[in-house]
């Protein structure tokens, strides 16, 4: 809703704070912004946000008590100040942490954001231990193409290659033993 300045001689700017607030905010909008510029180096980003968050701020606290404030401009300026330095803060904060971890990441360890069971550790060695059984019980040439395949990580052609044979014998070998391994899963 845009308010023109003469609006404040309306019977409906006093009765209502909302609206009141609004027009003060318009007013002095263009005075505050400049000063953020200032206080935040001319990041327009950084500006933006404390803008909103002081229009907010202040918006919550006029409409909630305005008979304690003296000097409008200079609320709204102490408001405004506060929370671009809180943003300077917070992205030195940010910055200075950044920098130490890029400075000596043998220093820092990042670890998973979870921590396995005792549960799932247990039954993670279970299916290791199942699984290499079942694939110690294949014959010599299906454990020799599963080896070459999921351990090694070798394409076709160079198992073919490897062992003498065709990719298609390459490739039916592997089919052969993941049914042979499917059928032990299952037993």
């Amino acid at each position: 809703m845009l308010l023109s300045r003469n609006f404040h001689t309306s019977d409906q700017y006093e009765t209502n704070p909302h609206l009141k607030f609004w027009v003060i905010w318009s007013d002095y909008e263009d005075r505050i912004r400049a000063c953020c510029y200032k206080w935040l180096h001319s990041d327009r980003g950084k500006v933006e946000d404390a803008m909103a968050q002081a229009c907010e701020k202040a918006l919550t606290v006029y409409v909630q008590d305005s008979s304690k404030i003296e000097n409008m401009f200079a609320w709204l300026c102490r408001i405004t100040h506060n929370i671009c330095m809180d943003i300077h803060r917070l992205n030195t904060k940010e910055s200075d942490l950044v920098k130490r971890v890029s400075g000596s990441p043998s220093q820092f360890y990042f670890t998973e954001n979870y921590s396995k069971t005792l549960e799932s550790e247990y039954e993670r060695d279970q299916l290791y231990q199942k699984l290499t059984d079942a694939i110690n019980s294949l014959p010599y040439d299906l454990k020799q193409v599963i080896q070459y395949k999921f351990i090694y990580e070798m394409e076709y052609s160079e198992i073919a290659l490897q062992l003498q044979i065709s990719q298609e014998n390459a490739r039916k070998r592997v089919q052969l033993a993941r049914k042979k391994l499917s059928a032990l899963q299952y037993a």
